[in-house]
C-alpha cells in the first residue's frame, strides 16, 4: 500500500502537470502546423512554377543554340567548298595569298615580341 506522503503527492502533481504541458505543446504544434500548411503549399507551388519556367527557358535556349550551331556548320561547309573551288581554279593566286598572309603574320608576331621585350627592359 502506498503512503500518501507529501513527496508522493508532489511527484503525482508534477507528473500530472507534465502530461498537461505535453498535451498543450502537442496542441500548439498541431495548430501551428495546420496554419502553416497552406502557406507552405503556396510557396511550394510558386517555387515549382518558377522551376518550370526556368526549365522551359533553358529548353528554348538549348534549341536556339542547336539551331545556330547547325547554321554555322552549314556556313562552314559552304565556305570550305567555295575555297576549294577557288583554289582549284586559280592555284597561283592561292599560293600568293598564302605567302602574303605568312609574311604579314610573321611581321606582326615579330613586332609584338619586340614590344614585349621593350616593356620588360
Amino acid at each position: 500500500m502506498e503512503y500518501f506522503t507529501k513527496q508522493n503527492i508532489n511527484q503525482h502533481a508534477v507528473r500530472r502537470g507534465l502530461k498537461t504541458a505535453r498535451g498543450s505543446l502537442h496542441n500548439a504544434i498541431d495548430n501551428v502546423t495546420d496554419r502553416a500548411a497552406p502557406a507552405f503549399r503556396r510557396m511550394s507551388g510558386r517555387a515549382s512554377h518558377a522551376v518550370d519556367r526556368m526549365a522551359d527557358g533553358a529548353h528554348v535556349a538549348a534549341d536556339a543554340l542547336s539551331h545556330k550551331g547547325e547554321q554555322l556548320h552549314h556556313l562552314q561547309q559552304q565556305l570550305v567548298a567555295g575555297s576549294r573551288s577557288t583554289i582549284r581554279n586559280r592555284p597561283l593566286l592561292a599560293v600568293g595569298i598564302a605567302v602574303a598572309g605568312g609574311v604579314l603574320l610573321s611581321w606582326w608576331l615579330s613586332r609584338r615580341n619586340r614590344n614585349q621585350e621593350e616593356d620588360v627592359s
